[in-house]
């Protein structure tokens, strides 16, 4: 399993490659827009080329894109719905020209109720017909925040039964917590991993977002932490990565960034707690 962060492309998309190399990071996740602005910005052909090209010669991958916040695939409102759904075709023809791997994204906010989840599917089954894997589209977990839908595998299961299109799983470790599974302990890992089983398949885990969570079990709060400095704890995600349903093909940390050092010591932590085992040869 590869190691990686969420990292800026503030300025152009090779601030991300750099920094990464920086860290010494495998795979790479980031926003390939404004994450809080409806505006897009044309990426020129050769930013795109060189984007690509730097990330071969430094040997990243996978590279996973994070949809923007604002889309809500689940919206109530038709207007909403309907940029949303148009933004979410927008960004994975973006994502695949840049050759990336996987696009991420949650599958919105609105009243729990099947039309809900057939909303979400609609969304998903027209964006992946338009433009069909790679990058294939992860359906990210949730704390459960407000009307977060996503916050039960069962959920996500639903989601995808109803697109009946390829898309893949992200599991968050934080948004698992805040949702009430505890995994603390290994009877709460085995509980989370076997809902995964029963609903979208362990098979679907493709990204683990590897954060540790400032929020309380079962808060339905979203707040992530350093590793081993949240209300998970160090032993928590060796239950987990010891678990042997469990293989991902790369962990991505979205860890507060406040200086460098950060970076470092959440990545050798992230080594520490890896069987060699799982470790890219």
């Amino acid at each position: 399993m590869r190691l990686g962060f969420h990292l800026s492309i503030a300025g152009s998309l090779l601030r991300a490659i750099s920094q990464a190399q920086v860290l010494g990071c495998q795979a790479l996740q980031i926003f390939i827009q404004n994450p809080r602005a409806w505006k897009w910005r044309e990426i020129p052909r050769p930013e795109k080329d060189a984007f690509i090209a730097a990330r071969k010669l430094a040997g990243l991958g996978p590279v996973a894109v994070h949809l923007t916040y604002l889309p809500n695939l689940a919206s109530v409102d038709a207007a909403l719905y309907q940029k949303s759904r148009e933004r979410l075709a927008q960004e994975l023809a973006l994502a695949r020209d840049l050759e990336a791997d996987y696009l991420i994204c949650h599958p919105g906010h609105a009243p729990l109720s099947l039309e809900s989840f057939q909303r979400v599917a609609r969304g998903l089954a027209a964006a992946v017909e338009q433009i069909p894997p790679p990058p294939l589209v992860l359906l990210e977990n949730t704390a459960g925040q407000g009307q977060e839908l996503g916050w039960l595998p069962e959920h996500l299961g639903l989601i995808m039964r109803l697109a009946g299109v390829p898309l893949g799983l992200c599991l968050d470790t934080s948004h698992a917590f805040g949702a009430g599974y505890d995994l603390r302990h290994p009877g709460g890992v085995a509980r989370l991993l076997l809902e995964i089983a029963r609903g979208p398949g362990l098979e679907r885990i493709k990204i683990i977002h590897l954060n540790d969570s400032r929020a309380p079990l079962g808060s339905r709060r979203d707040r992530h932490a350093h590793l081993g400095q949240g209300t998970i704890g160090l032993e928590g995600f060796r239950h987990l990565f010891s678990h042997p349903w469990l293989r991902p093909v790369a962990a991505i940390m979205e860890t507060p960034k406040r200086q460098q050092a950060d970076e470092w010591r959440n990545l050798l932590t992230a080594r520490s707690l890896i069987s060699t085992q799982m470790l890219p040869g």
